[in-house]
């Protein structure tokens, strides 16, 4: 708990330690795993319906949801990091895949967010705060995740947001058309 509070405050030594720990991988990948299911079960849970103006809830889509958005999570996790960790390296970092893993990884703690959504189907007038809100950990995220990059590949924080936007864009790539495949797969089932 208090490697994840470090995090989520933003505190180098922290990310430092997390890439340094082999035994912290276990701990990111739970991580990585549980936000991912979850962010996946809420965006298949909620829908607005663009006639009515209305949310609506669908266990089982958000079910299918969960599926697919967790086994994406855990494939963009492991190729996002080793892709983090060649252009590191390619930039002079020291830094390896397994390093990158456990400092994303716990980043993704951010994406709990995703649990906000429920505020809006509860109360639907509290949609511009969640959003506001979302914003705000959105930023504070990539911050987190430059700041992990930093410190795992042991470089400058300019060199950090190269890899990582280098990296991210790559990443975009592969998930996406893996992501578009499984979607063309399950849309059916997801009522599309």
């Amino acid at each position: 708990m208090d490697r994840i509070m470090g995090v989520i405050t933003l505190k180098a030594p922290v990310y430092r330690q997390i890439a340094e720990d082999p035994a912290a991988t276990k701990t990111a990948a739970i991580i990585v795993v549980l936000i991912s299911i979850v962010r996946g079960f809420m965006q298949g849970l909620v829908q607005l319906d663009p006639n009515s103006g209305l949310f609506s809830t669908d266990f089982v889509r958000g079910v299918i949801s969960a599926i697919i958005v967790g086994v994406l999570g855990i494939v963009a996790w492991v190729v996002g990091s080793w892709i983090l960790a060649f252009v590191a390296n390619m930039l002079g970092g020291k830094t390896n895949t397994q390093e990158m893993m456990r400092v994303t990884g716990y980043v993704a703690i951010f994406g709990i967010v995703s649990l906000l959504i429920l505020l809006i189907v509860l109360l639907p007038v509290l949609g511009c705060l969640v959003g506001l809100m979302s914003l705000i950990v959105a930023i504070l995220s990539i911050i987190g995740y430059v700041i992990g990059v930093r410190e795992a590949a042991e470089f400058s924080t300019g060199k950090a947001i190269i890899a990582a936007i280098i990296a991210g864009i790559v990443n975009m790539l592969i998930v996406g058309i893996l992501g578009g495949s499984l979607l063309a797969i399950f849309n059916p089932m997801l009522g599309g």
